[in-house]
């Protein structure tokens, strides 16, 4: 029976889980049955939820939507809850929260530091719900954290510190986030919102997957739900010049988002009005990199690198001055999944007063689809796509709708930007978008087709290595990556190229073993794939890897590839002349100077398997400028005949 129950914990901790960065590890709670109801209660005093409720109905502009109180606690391992020490010597310290009434509870750190090895959970009395584990992948630069919202109103905390771990955490809770309007409930209410007319809290909300949103498949992948300090916002992702996928979003300064903001990436339906959510995709910490008060602007960075499971998209930017001739924007309207807003008309300038701000020059778009609290912050795209303004007020009321729109060249002009938008220097105003699934910008979605290759084949021994194969066929320009025998090649420095839509060349490195090299071509879920058939060299072939132009290091040893027959003996010469040597009727070989600067190596059998012998070969003390020679002489295995058989040469010269 103790058994089954585990496995029922898991399974639904598992499918619960928040998915802030989580790791493998199940809580002591589990596997060393230490029962919760061993904890002692930490009782945090309620809110005045009426009052809170109240000022929620007085607003009348749009705003972060506030689900959570945010109470003022002081907690830490020091002065709060219990210690237990496991047989094996690890250390668990747990506490369990309790706030009355609370529909959901945030834990927000003022200090969290795991060392490496240890882990967090939180989970309920019963251990069906269980979140983590987190560890030290999710330490934030600043050292705090807030740990996505828990349901009830009841949760466990529980640091375990295994035994070989000599670092104590440092842990300290400052703030619990009292949830008094059911976040998840709220979340599932507006999950099933009427997407386009009807009535109700739905009405005019756009889904992204209806129709409408068809034309703006990335503008959907940029689009993220910040929650910070108890209120939910929207934002979106930015490119940079540098074209380095960095966490960069922008979103509206009245929000207040700070350091310990959640992101929550494509909360959205799969249908139109109906449909799937998918998998949480959330990341936790941030960097408030700049924050404009009179542009209502602010720009963080996510302190964790984003997951490519998560396929997020960078919007480019334009910071013109001109009114954008269409106006479309995506947000988070009461924190829900995402909707979509279009403004066929485009957007024109004015002024929006703000309680607190004042006067905020203002792109003004009268829309087809709604807005409420947590719309705030949403992104206002352009014609092009690409990212002119933030979502800073307009009435909170159904369709046709006023809103108003931070202007981007606004807050640029009041903060420079430049350091983090344009780090290469560019001076640009405006670029496109950065899709990592596509970082070359050829047409996404194009069925990548191999028609042949060039060389049709290559020998287990290329004297002129790497070898370049160029793979012609079409739909090659939105590659993202290519594979060969299942190991990715790098894009810096460059093994694969994309000269054109029609063309793609692959640089493959030695060894080639006997059989083939299989070649992965790679766009998104689209894939195309070819081998290149490995045969046994005709000639005697050596090839001296990195060698001239490339020189040789002499800190290094030398690799040398001899190709032949199978089982022929290769007996491997060198020399610094290239003043041919002969030995009549014996071998002709074109180095040596006659014997004078000739020397053996080693002699070596080909492998019948892979189709070559190797060799390293030392050459730490050569001086700098020191130009060497290889040629091999080979008697066949086979039929054996002298002359011996001379292969090419190859030479390299020490650099350093």
């Amino acid at each position: 029976m103790r058994s089954t129950t585990l496995l029922f914990a898991l399974l639904a901790g598992q499918g619960l889980a928040s998915a802030q960065l989580e790791s493998e590890g199940l809580p002591a709670a589990i596997f060393a049955g230490l029962t919760p109801d061993q904890v002692p209660i930490q009782f945090v005093q309620p809110p005045d939820v009426s009052a809170y409720l109240a000022q929620d109905a007085a607003r009348t502009a749009a705003g972060p939507l506030r689900y959570g109180a945010l109470l003022d606690v002081s907690i830490d391992p020091t002065t709060h809850g219990v210690w237990d020490r496991l047989p094996d010597g690890s250390l668990v310290w747990r506490l369990l929260l309790f706030s009355p009434g609370a529909k959901s509870i945030g834990l927000e750190f003022r200090e969290f530091w795991l060392p490496d090895g240890a882990q967090v959970h939180l989970y309920d009395e019963s251990l069906e719900v269980v979140h983590g584990a987190f560890t030290s992948i999710n330490n934030q630069p600043h050292g705090q954290i807030q740990l996505a919202p828990f349901p009830g109103d009841r949760v466990v905390f529980e640091y375990l510190q295994p035994p070989d771990v000599r670092t104590t955490a440092r842990l300290e809770l400052g703030t619990v986030i009292y949830d008094y309007r059911d976040l998840f409930a709220l979340e599932t209410q507006l999950a099933g919102a009427t997407p386009t007319g009807g009535s109700g809290d739905g009405a005019c909300l756009i889904d992204v997957d209806c129709p409408e949103g068809d034309p703006f498949e990335l503008q959907k992948r940029a689009t993220v739900r910040t929650l910070s300090g108890g209120g939910l916002c929207s934002g979106a992702l930015l490119n940079t010049t540098a074209q380095d996928g960095a966490g960069y979003v922008l979103t509206a300064w009245h929000c207040g988002q700070g350091a310990n903001t959640v992101f929550r990436f494509n909360y959205q339906l799969d249908g139109c009005g109906s449909g799937a959510l998918p998998e949480t995709q959330e990341l936790a910490g941030c960097t408030v990199l700049a924050s404009d008060n009179p542009s209502d602007g602010r720009l963080l960075r996510i302190s964790t690198a984003i997951p490519a499971s998560y396929a997020p998209y960078f919007s480019g930017w334009s910071r013109s001055t001109t009114n954008p001739s269409l106006g479309l924007s995506m947000h988070h309207p009461g924190g829900g999944v995402k909707k979509l807003s279009i403004d066929a008309d485009g957007a024109t300038k004015t002024t929006l007063f703000i309680i607190g701000i004042g006067n905020v020059p203002s792109w003004r778009c009268v829309f087809s689809g709604g807005f409420q609290d947590g719309s705030s912050g949403g992104p206002l795209f352009d014609q092009g796509g690409r990212h002119r303004g933030f979502l800073s007020g307009g009435p909170n009321v159904a369709c046709p709708v006023e809103a108003y729109f931070g202007r981007l060249y606004t807050f640029w002009d009041n903060v420079d930007l430049s350091p983090w938008l344009d780090p290469t220097g560019t001076g640009l105003t405006a670029i496109d978008g950065f899709d990592p699934d596509n970082p070359r910008g050829g047409p996404p979605g194009t069925d990548p087709k191999i028609d042949s290759l060039s060389p049709a084949s290559i020998q287990a021994v290329e004297a002129d290595s790497p070898v370049a194969v160029t793979l012609s066929g079409t739909g090659f320009e939105g590659v993202t990556s290519v594979e060969v025998d299942g190991v990715p090649l790098s894009a810096f420095p460059p093994e694969f190229s994309v000269p054109d839509n029609s063309t793609l060349i692959v640089t493959l490195k030695p060894p080639f073993d006997l059989g083939s090299k299989h070649i992965k071509v790679i766009e998104g879920a689209l894939t195309a794939e070819v081998d290149l058939p490995v045969d046994l060299n005709g000639e005697p072939t050596i090839d001296l890897v990195s060698s001239d132009p490339n020189f040789l290091i002499s800190a290094f040893p030398l690799e040398i590839y001899m190709g032949a027959q199978p089982n022929d003996a290769v007996f491997l010469l060198v020399s610094t002349s290239l003043v041919p040597t002969s030995l009549p009727g014996l071998f002709e070989a074109s180095i040596g100077n006659g014997f004078a600067d000739l020397f053996l190596v080693n002699n070596f059998l080909v492998s019948g398997a892979s189709g070559y012998a190797k060799v390293e070969i030392p050459i730490a003390g050569l001086p700098t400028g020191t130009k060497l020679y290889f040629q091999a002489a080979v008697l066949a295995a086979v039929a054996p005949t002298l002359p011996l058989a001379m292969s090419n040469v190859e030479s390299g010269t020490v650099l350093f």
